[in-house]
């Protein structure tokens, strides 16, 4: 189940990225204002919750991960070396799915697994959306690609750790397990929609 739900994400992430007529210094910049700290902040929320060994093992490795790398200031540089810093107007845009997307940790019985689905559908989609990332700040006159070499290279192996990590939160007694994962599935997609509409 959890596999064709993460299928349809990335599916559904390929089309927005192939059908975007959005210019690339407003794509990057709504991809900051949603994603630099946000990212870490639901991390954080959602190992507060989650009932499987797997899943805590695999969010706190994240962590460190973005803690040790600073992948917040990363990620601020390579905006800013795209002229792409996000500016009120940016995080405006995408401030409706941002706050959608803390609504899914405001119950605690449903909160583990809602951000290991929500997580685990960006880390797998990344390999969609940051190659368009890269190419958009190409074309912006970038010229340190280090948060996308990062993110391409670690994230195919952090999308197999979430992607098995989430088939064993799956399996913890959560009550209408698939609403739950359709429904934070969902909410990442329409993130990654808004960011390229």
């Amino acid at each position: 189940m959890i596999q064709g739900i993460i299928d349809q994400a990335t599916e559904d992430v390929r089309q927005i990225v192939e059908r975007a007529h959005v210019d690339s210094m407003t794509m990057i910049a709504r991809y900051a204002a949603a994603f630099a700290v946000n990212f870490t902040d639901w991390m954080g929320r959602t190992i507060l919750w989650v009932r499987h060994e797997k899943s805590r093992y695999v969010l706190a490795d994240n962590l460190r991960c973005e803690s040790v790398e600073d992948h917040v200031g990363m990620l601020l540089q390579f905006a800013e070396l795209s002229g792409a810093l996000p500016a009120r107007v940016h995080f405006a845009t995408v401030r409706r799915e941002v706050s959608e997307i803390r609504h899914l940790f405001r119950d605690p019985l449903t909160a583990g697994l809602s951000g290991m689905v929500l997580l685990t559908v960006l880390e797998v989609t990344s390999e969609v959306f940051i190659p368009d990332l890269a190419e958009r700040a190409r074309r912006c006159g970038c010229t340190n690609f280090t948060y996308t070499d990062v993110h391409g290279s670690a994230d195919i192996a952090h999308s197999l750790a979430f992607t098995e990590a989430v088939k064993g939160e799956a399996t913890m007694g959560y009550i209408d397990a698939e609403a739950i994962m359709r429904k934070a599935a969902d909410a990442a997609v329409t993130l990654m929609r808004r960011i390229y509409a």
